[in-house]
């Protein structure tokens, strides 16, 4: 792998560190210290500029260090960029957000549909001595209309279709595992399609928070089959290159594959790169800490555009999020997280975050601050909680100006 920048990039990077402050500086490097974690790429945004620098190297034979221009696997962070394009969808007018998908599936597919429960009350039969047991026996009631899952069920994680099936990508932003399932070699959408009816609701559509990858992954395929489309390209048409978004792609070109760094697992090992098909709209992204700081600015405007109203629109709070251990107030949105930065500021950060086999990445923003931060790790090794306290020390340079 070759890398060849530019004496253009080099200053305009210098120029970028002297806006960092010293605090995230110290969490950035003490994170590269620990040995186990090649590279990081950084993004802050403040003031509608945007300031980068790396730290480490694109990969253990390669002492080169990464920049706004080098890429990483995002995983589920593409999820917020499926999103935003079926908001932008509805707001067009091509379906409601309300809509039961069932009509737009193909032909001889077919989706999950929730069936009422019936509960009586079972008296079980105990000794004479004891106080009688009183139990709800519940069972499906044939007489019930069933509950179809709509399009917003699937954009906020309530369709209650499962995280993964069959072996496919795990992941869950809040809690993840220590291992990460890879996508299934072959898995097409033609094979995604016709599983989808296998899998067992977890809970009525509309009603509850669980994070779906497989959620996420048919929306996506869904809105591509409504444009007559490849997801990647109706992706590119309509919302990254509208909005400048560049380098951020499920199939990368000869040049931006020289430019992808190599992953690297929690004990610092090289990690194969992921490739997703059936799954792509979920967790198939690439993308560099220039695409993604892009993506900020555009989240964080506010004007009378059009672009503008859909990011607004996907922002919203809609549902709550119910996870052990989850450390502040969480809602969700459309595709999403919003959580308290503290018990002190109350500001509602707006965040995302996603895994692969040998990368991490995070994205927040506090829109009323108008700041927001980027994080690109080639390593597997947690990356989130900097986020967070990144954007703690944002919000308070910015709180004391």
């Amino acid at each position: 792998m070759k890398h060849f920048p530019t004496i253009i990039l080099l200053c305009f990077t210098a120029m970028a560190v002297a806006q960092f402050p010293s605090g995230i500086e110290e969490q950035a490097e003490a994170y590269i210290r620990k040995g186990r974690n090649p590279g990081l790429v950084a993004a802050l945004i403040k003031d509608g500029q945007v300031y980068y620098k790396g730290y480490g190297q694109i990969s253990r034979q390669e002492e080169i260090r990464p920049d706004e221009h080098t890429l990483f696997e995002l995983g589920a962070l593409t999820s917020v960029f499926t999103t935003t394009l079926m908001v932008k969808q509805a707001m067009d007018g091509k379906f409601g957000l309300g809509s039961p998908i069932d009509p737009y599936l193909p032909k001889g597919a077919g989706a999950p549909a929730f069936h009422p429960q019936r509960c009586v009350e079972v008296i079980l039969p105990t000794s004479s001595s004891r106080r009688p047991e009183r139990i709800l026996s519940c069972t499906a009631d044939p007489l019930g209309d069933e509950v179809c899952i709509a399009f917003c069920d699937l954009a906020t994680h309530t369709s209650g279709l499962p995280n993964s099936g069959h072996g496919l990508y795990d992941w869950h932003p809040i809690g993840t595992g220590t291992y990460l399932q890879g996508p299934r070699e072959g898995f097409t959408k033609r094979d995604f399609y016709f599983q989808i009816a296998e899998y067992p609701l977890k809970s009525q559509p509309g009603s509850s928070f669980h994070y779906s990858n497989i959620g996420i992954a048919l929306a996506g395929h869904l809105l591509a089959d409504m444009n007559g489309l490849p997801f990647e390209e109706l992706l590119e048409q309509e919302l990254l290159r509208p909005l400048g978004i560049k380098d951020t792609r499920i199939h990368l070109s000869a040049e931006q594959s020289q430019r992808l760094a190599r992953g690297h697992d929690s004990k610092g090992r090289p990690a194969p790169w992921w490739n997703f098909d059936g799954l792509a709209p979920a967790a198939g992204l690439k993308s560099t800490a220039e695409g993604l700081a892009t993506f900020v600015l555009a989240n964080l405007k506010v004007d009378k555009s059009r672009y503008s109203a859909v990011m607004e629109q996907a922002q919203q709070a809609r549902v709550d999020v119910e996870f052990p251990g989850l450390p502040s107030p969480t809602e969700a949105g459309y595709g999403w997280l919003i959580s308290k930065l503290n018990a002190q500021s109350n500001q509602p950060v707006v965040w995302m975050y996603g895994g692969t086999a040998g990368f991490r990445s995070f994205i927040g923003f506090i829109k009323d601050a108008g700041i927001g931060v980027v994080l690109l790790s080639n390593s597997a090794n947690d990356i989130r909680e900097m986020g967070f306290e990144m954007l703690e020390e944002l919000y308070r340079e910015e709180a004391n100006k």
